[in-house]
C-alpha cells in the first residue's frame, strides 16, 4: 500500500507555470484598459502590476547566472529603476500618461527577452555555425 507522501505532488510542479499564466492575463488586462482609456476600476492597479512585474520578469530571465534569491531581488530593483527611468524620461518630454507609460514598459521588457533569446541561441551554436 502506498503512502500518500510518497507520491510526488502535482500542485507543487503545476503551480509556478499556473502563477506565470495568471500573472501574464493579468498584466495583459492592465495593458489593454490602459491603451484603451478604459474607466474600469480595474484599470490602475492592473497597469501598475504590468508596469513593475514586465521589467522584473524580462530582468529575471535575463539574469540566469545567479541564484534565484539574487535575480529576484535584482530584478525587482531594476524594475523600479526601469519605471523611474521611463517615467523620468516621459515627464521631460511632456508625454507622460498611462498609454505612454505601457507602451515604453512593453517595449523594453521585449527589448529584454529578445536579448535573453538570442543570448540562449548563441550558447547553443557551435563554433563552426557562428563562423558561417
Amino acid at each position: 500500500m502506498r503512502d500518500h507522501d510518497d507520491t510526488p505532488s502535482t500542485i507543487g510542479n503545476d503551480l509556478p507555470p499556473i502563477l506565470a499564466g495568471a500573472a501574464c492575463a493579468l498584466a495583459g488586462t492592465g495593458a489593454v484598459l490602459a491603451v484603451l482609456g478604459s474607466d474600469s476600476p480595474l484599470r490602475a492597479p492592473f497597469a501598475l502590476f504590468l508596469l513593475f512585474a514586465a521589467p522584473a520578469a524580462g530582468l529575471f530571465a535575463l539574469l540566469r547566472g545567479l541564484e534565484p534569491g539574487a535575480r529576484a531581488a535584482i530584478a525587482a530593483a531594476g524594475a523600479g529603476a526601469i519605471d523611474l527611468g521611463a517615467a523620468a524620461v516621459l515627464s521631460g518630454l511632456e508625454v507622460l500618461s498611462a498609454r505612454s507609460s505601457v507602451a515604453v514598459i512593453v517595449t523594453v521588457t521585449a527589448l529584454l527577452f529578445l536579448r535573453t533569446a538570442a543570448d540562449r541561441r548563441n550558447e547553443r551554436s557551435t563554433p563552426e555555425q557562428m563562423h558561417r
